[in-house]
């Protein structure tokens, strides 16, 4: 999804000195003790408890805040099992998956990166995660500008996938009017309302049903799961199936015009690579997760097991009940699901199937919103962004930061706004929010390894370790990851200059502009502000002086 971009010359260092590169054993002991001691300003041990107690937080949860030289401001309300939840149906894994396959059709008929992001998410559970990650692991004379780059495009994915999530809303309330009136227009400025709709749903949820977020996601969690069976089984039940040839031989389609059907494979991944990234919501709800050292790398090792074995089925079914692919990727409300939908059941309970699916995806909206929140808030607590003591702003009313959740869901609104003018708008939203999410991963896993290569001594310790595979599990999710990102870029069908207006993925071209224009905000006022966050971490801070 993106060409070759130009990389500005390093930051300038005028404002943070560099004291000492090298990090050894001494400092790690720093780090390790800093564990064991309790985070808050008050050091008597009833004022300890107090805060404690306020903020539903452990005592390996302060200490791991003070650790990272942060004060504990969200309230942690969730468990293990209401994080692991939250993190299903924040992905939505077969719920979207079924309505994103149509480019994997089009084209072409995670592997070790969840297992380095659930040992940093270990060693250190926050709500910035990937850019914060990037800082305390990356080279010292390096690690301001490569957080800084890496905080921004976190947000881009983030805030793309946030409106990627209202506009499959919308879409989907528009194919249940077309699948029960055959003659509606599926007007574009129709879906564009719906997502505005799906938004304030979203806002009003996270915001005004804070307290009730932990409370109902085990329930919303078995309904998505009942609700899943509920679609695979009647299709295998009655729908017309496709041959093993068909399926695995003769069914590889190249209607995006590609020249080998092996260059069409690899295009047609942007599908299956969309399913695989967003586990880390679990990472960014950090600080509202008792025990989170412990509980965010189970929550996210599980629901990735969870989303593989519940998609792969899925797409399976689908595919292997469309004897007809060009009749699939024709029907008339452009999903091929909901063509093989009607194959295997009558309108009314086609109905009951979508609108059950829909309610799903605006539960998911709403506990995607509240990670994008808390991602939006932790790079503007450090100063990365423009109007960031806004952003950061924690209502003392609702504990959450209310600014950056106005803010993500008026950004959404503008993007939904796209769609009016292209009909490759949806495509794009998903490109754009899995490169960034790409670039994310690598860099920050990349970062880790160099860590664990150069200096294994200063790596925090964790409960999730990955011990003696660290350094070829790191490596193969940084090669995978680099590999999909690639990919990414690459638009849907073939350019050329008929076609280059509809066709082109212009993730890249939003990719890069919003990459300017933070380079432009760091030269006018970030570089005053913007140190990075291992500037604040205990053992590591000392090697920093901030003028």
């Amino acid at each position: 999804m993106r060409g070759p971009m130009v990389v500005p010359p390093p930051m300038a260092h005028a404002d943070v000195e560099v004291v000492d590169h090298e990090m050894g054993i001494r400092q790690n002991k720093e780090a390790v003790s800093s564990v064991h001691r309790i985070s808050g300003e008050d050091s008597s041990l009833e004022g300890q408890d107090g805060h404690l107690s306020r903020t539903k937080s452990t005592q390996d949860d302060a200490a791991g805040m003070r650790r990272m030289g942060k004060e504990q401001q969200l309230v942690r309300q969730f468990r293990l099992l209401s994080i692991t939840s939250f993190v299903a149906i924040a992905t939505a894994a077969w719920e979207i998956g079924l309505f994103v396959i149509t480019p994997g059709l089009v084209d072409g008929g995670r592997r070790p990166i969840y297992l380095s992001m659930a040992e940093m998410a270990s060693m250190a559970p926050i709500a910035g995660a990937q850019y914060h990650w990037v800082s305390e692991f990356a080279p010292e004379g390096s690690q301001r500008f490569l957080s800084y780059v890496t905080g921004w495009t976190s947000s881009i994915a983030w805030q793309a996938g946030n409106a990627m999530g209202i506009f499959l809303v919308g879409s989907l309330i528009q194919t249940i009017i077309l699948v029960n009136v055959e003659d509606y227009g599926f007007p574009n400025w129709h879906g564009t309302l719906l997502a505005i709709l799906a938004m304030c749903i979203a806002f009003c949820g996270v915001v005004y049903g804070a307290k009730a977020l932990p409370y109902w996601q085990n329930a919303v969690f078995a309904i998505h799961i009942i609700a899943y069976f509920a679609y695979i089984v009647p299709v295998w039940v009655s729908a017309p199936a496709a041959t093993h040839a068909q399926v695995w031989t003769e069914g590889f389609e190249n209607s995006g015009g590609w020249s080998s059907m092996g260059l069409t494979v690899l295009v047609g991944q942007l599908a299956g690579i969309s399913q695989q990234v967003g586990i880390d919501t679990a990472a960014h709800m950090s600080e509202e997760v008792k025990d989170a050292s412990r509980a965010i790398p189970k929550a996210m090792i599980t629901i990735y097991l969870v989303n593989f074995c519940l998609i792969f089925p899925a797409v399976l079914t689908v595919i292997y009940h469309c004897p007809d692919l060009e009749a699939a990727l024709g029907d008339s409300t452009t999903y091929p699901a909901i063509y093989v939908l009607r194959q295997a059941m009558s309108v009314p309970w086609i109905t009951v199937i979508l609108v059950v699916i829909c309610l799903l995806n605006v539960a998911s909206n709403i506990v995607y919103l509240a990670a994008v929140t808390r991602d939006l808030f932790a790079f503007a607590r450090d100063k990365g962004l423009p109007f960031s003591k806004w952003i950061s702003t924690v209502s003392p009313k609702r504990h959450i930061p209310v600014n950056a959740c106005i803010l993500s869901c008026g950004i959404a609104v503008l993007l939904s706004m796209i769609y009016i003018g292209s009909i490759t708008a949806f495509y794009a939203i998903t490109s754009l929010s899995t490169l960034s999410l790409l670039q994310c991963y690598s860099l920050s896993i990349g970062c880790v390894l160099y860590r664990r290569i150069r200096h294994p001594g200063s790596l925090p310790p964790s409960h999730f370790s990955l011990g003696r595979w660290g350094i070829p599990v790191n490596a193969m999710a940084v090669t995978y990851a680099l590999w999909a990102l690639f990919w990414c870029a690459w638009p849907q069908y073939v350019l050329d200059a008929t076609t280059f207006g509809e066709s082109m993925n212009y993730a890249s071209i939003i990719f890069v502009s919003v990459l300017i224009f933070a380079m432009v905000y760091f030269v006018f006022k970030a570089r005053h502000e913007y140190f990075g966050p291992v500037t604040e971490v205990e053992g590591r801070k000392a090697h920093f002086h901030v003028k």
